[in-house]
C-alpha cells in the first residue's frame, strides 16, 4: 500500500521530513525592499569640478595646420579694419596637346578671367565694386608672403605688394557668384611673358569701392591660342597654379587662451589624469553614465572673430601633444561635428565635449591619462577664430569636468 505524500501546509512551508526551513520563504531576495537588496547603495552622482581641482590637467593651443596658401578660398577686403589682397600666378604652357599631336603656341587671343565668389560667406557693403588684377613688380613666395614681406626676409617696397600696371578689371553691380574680368594689357605680350617666366612675378587682386569682404573660391584663365601651322584657335582653361592671400593686420599670436579655427589654423589639445574620486565617492569600478569637458567661450576678439559657424570635432590623440607638438598623431574622431555658432559663443554659452567612452575606458583599464583634441573640420574653413578659457584663466572661465556615475555596488550576503 503506497503512502500518501505530505500535505501542502498554509503559507509556503512544506513538511519535508524533519528539515523545514521556514526562513527561506520570508527572506526571498526578490521580495526584499530596494534598500536591502544585495548590491544596494550604488548611488548615482552628478559632479562638476573645475580642472584646477584635478591632480593633473594640461591644455594648450597648437597652430600651423593650414595657411592662406592651402585654404579653400582667398580673401579680398578693403575694410577700414582689415585689408586683404589675393596673390596668384598662372602657368601658361608652351605647347598644346590636340587630338592629333602636340604643337607649340603661335599667338594668344581672347583672354579673360573668371572669378567664383562665395556669396554666402562674403560681405557686400554696397555697389558698384571694382576688382582689379594688377601685376606685381616683385615676385612673392606662396607660403611665406605677408602684408609686409614678399617672402621670408624680403620686404615689399610698399606694404601690401609692389603694384605695377593693371592687367584686368571687373565691376560688381549687384551680389553675384561670378565675375568676368576683361584683360586690359595686350593679350599676346602678357601671355607670352607669363609663358616665358612661369607666371612671372604674379599678380594681386585689389578691391575698390564700399567696404566689402570677398571670399573667392575659384579663378580660371580662359584664352584662345592659335597653334603653329594652324588657323583655328584651340580654347583653353587654366586654373591658377599658385595662390595665397595677405591681410593687414595679421592674425594675433595665440596666448594662454584656447583657440580654435582661423589661419594658420588652431586646435585645442588636452591631457589629464582621471581623478580617483569625485563628490566623496571613488571612481574605481564605477559605471560612467556621462562625462564631458565643458569649455567657456571668452569675449569675441577685436578683429578676426569668426563670422560664420565653425564646424568642429573631438579627436583622440595617439601621442603626447606637449612633447610632439603639432605633429601629434591623431586617432579616431567624432563622426558628428559640433557647430560653433558665433552668436551663441558671444553670449557665453558653454561648449560641451563628450568624453564618456574615454573616461569609462580609463577607469576600467586603470589608464594613466586621457588625451584628446578639438579641431575645426576641415581646417581653414573660416578666416576668423574663437577663444576659450584655459587652466590659466580665472576660475569662472576655466574648463570643467562633469561626470555622472554610479559607484561600484556593495554586495551583501543575505
Amino acid at each position: 500500500m503506497r503512502r500518501s505524500r505530505g500535505l501542502l501546509l498554509p503559507g509556503c512551508a512544506l513538511a519535508v521530513g524533519a528539515l523545514v526551513t521556514l526562513g527561506a520563504c520570508t527572506e526571498d531576495p526578490l521580495s526584499l525592499g530596494s534598500e536591502t537588496v544585495p548590491g544596494a547603495g550604488a548611488e548615482t552622482r552628478d559632479v562638476t569640478v573645475s580642472v584646477s581641482e584635478l591632480a593633473r590637467w594640461r591644455d594648450t593651443t597648437l597652430t600651423g595646420f593650414a595657411g592662406p596658401s592651402t585654404a579653400p578660398f582667398v580673401f579680398v577686403s578693403n575694410g577700414s579694419e582689415v585689408s586683404g589682397r589675393a596673390l596668384g600666378r598662372f602657368n601658361v604652357p608652351d605647347t598644346i596637346r590636340t587630338l592629333a599631336d602636340t604643337l607649340p603656341v603661335a599667338t594668344f587671343a581672347e583672354v579673360e578671367l573668371l572669378l567664383r565668389v562665395d556669396t554666402l560667406r562674403s560681405e557686400f557693403g554696397g555697389f558698384p565694386l571694382t576688382l582689379r588684377m594688377i601685376a606685381l613688380d616683385q615676385p612673392f613666395e606662396t607660403d611665406s608672403a605677408t602684408w609686409m614681406q614678399a617672402g621670408e626676409g624680403v620686404p615689399w617696397a610698399v606694404p601690401g605688394g609692389d603694384l605695377g600696371p593693371e592687367i584686368a578689371s571687373g565691376v560688381f553691380e549687384e551680389v553675384s557668384d561670378s565675375l568676368f574680368l576683361s584683360v586690359a594689357l595686350p593679350e599676346d605680350s602678357l601671355m607670352k611673358a607669363w609663358q616665358d617666366r612661369d607666371g612671372g612675378n604674379g599678380f594681386a587682386l585689389v578691391l575698390e569701392g564700399p567696404e566689402t569682404r570677398l571670399r573667392l573660391t575659384r579663378m580660371v584663365l580662359r584664352y584662345d591660342p592659335t597653334l603653329v601651322g594652324r588657323l583655328i584657335p584651340v580654347p583653353q582653361v587654366e586654373q591658377w597654379t599658385e595662390r595665397t592671400f595677405i591681410q593687414d593686420p595679421p592674425l594675433p599670436p595665440t596666448g594662454s587662451a584656447l583657440r580654435i579655427g582661423g589661419l594658420p589654423a588652431s586646435r585645442m589639445y588636452f591631457d589629464f589624469t582621471p581623478p580617483e574620486g569625485l563628490g566623496g565617492a571613488s571612481l574605481g569600478g564605477a559605471t560612467i553614465s556621462q562625462a564631458e569637458v565643458i569649455l567657456h567661450p571668452l569675449a569675441a576678439p577685436e578683429l578676426y572673430a569668426a563670422e560664420r559657424a565653425i564646424e568642429a570635432t573631438k579627436i583622440s590623440l595617439l601621442g603626447d601633444p606637449f612633447v610632439t607638438g603639432a605633429k601629434t598623431p591623431i586617432g579616431r574622431g567624432d563622426l558628428v561635428a559640433k557647430s560653433l555658432e558665433p552668436s551663441l559663443l558671444e553670449s557665453g554659452e558653454p561648449v560641451r565635449l563628450d568624453i564618456t567612452l574615454l573616461l569609462a575606458r580609463a577607469v576600467r583599464d586603470s589608464l594613466g591619462s586621457i588625451r584628446f583634441g578639438f579641431r575645426a573640420n576641415p581646417d581653414a574653413q573660416v578666416l576668423g577664430y574663437w577663444e576659450f578659457g584655459s587652466a590659466e584663466s580665472p576660475v569662472e572661465f576655466q574648463p570643467q569636468l562633469r561626470v555622472v556615475f554610479s559607484s561600484a555596488p556593495n554586495f551583501r550576503v543575505p
